[in-house]
């Protein structure tokens, strides 16, 4: 187990560093592709779908919801090919956002509306959890992920999506060694009883640490303040906490539904959700630092 478990982290790792270096609509592609797996994982653990049925209407929205969704990321790198009228109109300014946003407001709200829909013209077949179940998976599984994506392109992003990863996953390290040389305190005893508050701070401190680090590379490579240093070590922290908090998140549905892991799609590791669930927290929180302190920052 421990070596299949080794072998599987070493080849996401690779994987996880070519997508982000390419970026574009290979990352793309393949965030849409995690996304649908991790929402059938989590409709099939929360019992969204009906015990002894493959598939439901519930599920099959879902899908189409999110390939429509990762569909405009696809649009937006091939923008150049398209009309030129076609382009303008699409970003041009409308209220608050532009048609191309309310285009993806448009996509998921007709794909919430939708899954309401088949509740009520199929009443009763299905339950409101159900249909609860199916709309926070629409959210979890692609509106997260999606900022893994969002980060890569935004300003510089081919540096910066990286502390979503050294956030979650050394934040996770960190704690686990912290917490198995002192850990003492339960941090949820009733949830998660290996977890403690000693592994906990470890893992919060060596992520602030593991993110000032790169933060330093960083501001060296672009030539920036160090004022950005503290920065970076705050995001590092705060992410490593959000990164937990995912974490516990996947760990209370898999408990309050009876199941040990969310799929076997990742041999050693389970299911796509069990080897991402934090950092699904972690991308849209360093995602929003990234463009209120670090982009947008008059330190530059």
């Amino acid at each position: 187990m421990f070596w299949k478990r080794l072998f599987s982290g070493a080849v996401i790792l690779v994987l996880t560093l070519v997508l982000g270096y390419l970026g574009g609509p290979f990352l793309a592609c393949a965030l849409g592709v995690l996304s649908c797996a991790a929402f059938l994982e989590y409709t099939k653990a929360s019992k969204v779908r009906q015990e002894g049925h493959r598939f439901n209407g519930i599920e099959a929205i879902g899908l189409i919801t999110i390939s429509l969704y990762y569909l405009m990321l696809l649009l937006f790198e091939i923008i150049q090919y398209f009309p030129q009228r076609m382009v303008d109109w699409l970003f041009t300014s409308n209220g608050f956002f532009t048609n191309y946003t309310i285009v993806f407001l448009c996509i998921f709200m007709l794909g919430v509306i939708s899954i309401l829909c088949v509740y009520i013209f199929w009443y009763p077949k299905f339950h409101v959890n159900q249909v609860a179940g199916g709309i926070f998976a629409l959210i979890y599984t692609s509106l997260m992920m999606s900022f893994i994506y969002y980060t890569r392109e935004a300003e510089n992003g081919k540096m910066l999506v990286w502390i979503i990863f050294i956030t979650s996953w050394v934040s996770d390290t960190c704690a686990y060694f912290v917490g198995s040389l002192i850990g003492k305190h339960k941090m949820t005893p009733n949830l998660s009883p290996k977890k403690s508050w000693e592994g906990a701070i470890g893992g919060i401190l060596g992520s602030g640490i593991a993110t000032a680090l790169y933060g330093w590379f960083y501001i060296y490579h672009y030539n920036l303040s160090y004022k950005f240093i503290p920065i970076f070590g705050f995001i590092g922290c705060f992410g490593a906490f959000i990164a937990m908090c995912g974490d516990l998140v996947a760990s209370a549905v898999k408990r309050n539904n009876n199941v040990k892991d969310y799929g076997n799609a990742i041999p050693g590791h389970g299911g796509v959700l069990d080897r991402f669930d934090s950092v699904l927290f972690t991308a849209p929180t360093v995602y929003f630092f990234i463009i209120l302190f670090v982009n947008n920052s008059a330190l530059k």
